[in-house]
């Protein structure tokens, strides 16, 4: 099978937006599929917040096949992309596209494509679009155009993956795909080369929770009541508490503890890798425990994969919800945590992530906004960690279903299915090669 991935973000661009697209680049063809991925010319852009260079990831695709595109004037990269993708298409002949999303923008590649050639296409939901709570809108009529946007790509698409289970019973309900190839799930992973060993946790004088990758703080800018009623008037697909994303309630439990006397609140250190940001810096001044918290700055990939291996204990901060919802997204780290043999402390609503590491014996649960539960957990985790319980690393069973070769075994069989059954040309194009418009 020879399949043509388009991706906006792509080595050497860095973060998480990078690292699925690499990891399909990387293993899809030692699957037997034939791949050419489509990307932005790294000459064009220095590199964001969303994507910061990262050289380190550059080797995991060294020998795929890459075209890249470079804009005309002020044209849109999905002009751009596009003009490339169907030059691919031209020469390559590929039986199958998978444009992976977001920019959300770019899932109108693939009618393009389908339109010219017959090429069925796939598109790889990294985040539930317009169903995100984190993504926001100017205003509900915005969020609204958004989800009718997310409806129709979805139901012209001839296949559709998303990355969570959880995410698949809310896109299901706005945009049934009757009588076409169903949802697929491939969720995010692990690398098996970035942790080849397991390796015990350095002793410290303190119980080291460590946290990769970056808080979202922009509640501390809408304190103000004409900021929090300006930010109520945002279209967004769900209702979240985003100050569970942040070190709010963590340090508000260390403080906790510390108030009531326990020894956990005076050997606990809250060490942080990512980009710095203002409003964090604000939280922990204001946390009273700033002495217990410090920060690495923004690390590559593999000093990042080293810092996490090396924690007592990893921090995964999620939103909070309303009672009865359930969280339609994983962060991407949580893997790679798995794939550490370290304890996780999860703070997080239900859902996905929950469930998961419900069934990881030395991880402990908390709700993202509860700083007295979470202080228990913390208090529990220290009691072990003076013990030395804590110590020894030890991966879970869970860890292997999340292993990037075997997530794109399962991608790697989906589009299969999609180069089968989708397009209105599957048949002729099989038959024959490529279809061209008359």
């Amino acid at each position: 099978m020879k399949a043509l991935l388009v991706a906006h973000y792509f080595p050497p661009d860095g973060g998480a937006g990078s690292q699925r697209p690499a990891s399909f680049a990387q293993h899809l063809p030692g699957l037997g599929v034939d791949l050419t991925v489509v990307c932005r010319a790294n000459t064009e852009h220095a590199g964001g917040r969303m994507d910061p260079k990262d050289a380190t990831l550059t080797a995991r695709t060294a020998s795929a096949r890459i075209r890249r595109a470079s804009r005309n004037g002020h044209e849109s990269w999905t002009t751009a992309l596009l003009r490339e993708t169907l030059a691919a298409v031209e020469e390559e002949r590929p039986d199958v596209l998978l444009l992976t999303l977001s920019p959300f923008e770019h899932a109108a590649i693939g009618p393009a494509v389908r339109e010219r050639f017959g090429i069925p296409y796939a598109l790889d939901l990294r985040d539930p679009w317009a169903l995100d709570g984190w993504l926001v809108y100017r205003h509900w009529f915005d969020w609204r155009r958004a989800r009718a946007s997310m409806r129709r790509a979805l139901e012209d698409a001839d296949g559709v993956i998303v990355n969570v289970p959880g995410a698949r019973p809310p896109i299901e309900e706005l945009a049934p795909r009757q009588g076409k190839l169903p949802y697929g799930i491939v969720t995010n992973g692990w690398e098996e080369s970035d942790f080849p060993t397991l390796a015990p946790a350095p002793a410290g004088d303190a119980m080291r929770i460590r946290f990769a990758g970056t808080f979202v703080c922009r509640f501390v800018r809408q304190r103000a009541m004409h900021r929090r009623l300006r930010a109520a008037l945002l279209g967004r697909g769900e209702r979240i508490d985003e100050r569970g994303r942040s070190p709010l309630f963590l340090l508000e439990a260390i403080r906790r503890l510390r108030a009531s006397g326990r020894p956990s609140g005076r050997a606990i250190r809250l060490e942080v890798a990512g980009t710095p940001e203002p409003e964090v810096d604000q939280i922990v001044a204001e946390s009273g425990c700033a002495d217990a918290f410090s920060h690495r700055g923004y690390l590559s990939h593999d000093r990042s994969t080293r810092f996490i291996a090396e924690a007592d204990v990893l921090l995964l901060p999620m939103h909070g919800l309303p009672p009865g919802a359930r969280a339609r997204m994983v962060p991407g780290k949580f893997y790679e945590y798995l794939a550490t043999g370290r304890p996780i402390l999860g703070l997080c609503p239900a859902g996905d992530a929950r469930d998961w590491l419900g069934e990881d014996r030395r991880s402990r649960l908390a709700p993202p906004t509860d700083p007295d539960a979470i202080a228990e957990a913390l208090d529990a985790f220290h009691g072990e960690w003076r013990s030395g319980s804590l110590a020894e690393s030890l991966r879970s069973p869970l860890a292997e279903r999340f292993t990037r070769t075997f997530q794109a075994e399962r991608l790697a069989r989906y589009l299969e299915q999609v180069a089968r059954s989708g397009g209105p040309d599957a048949s002729r194009r099989h038959a024959g090669g490529c279809v061209h418009p008359s």
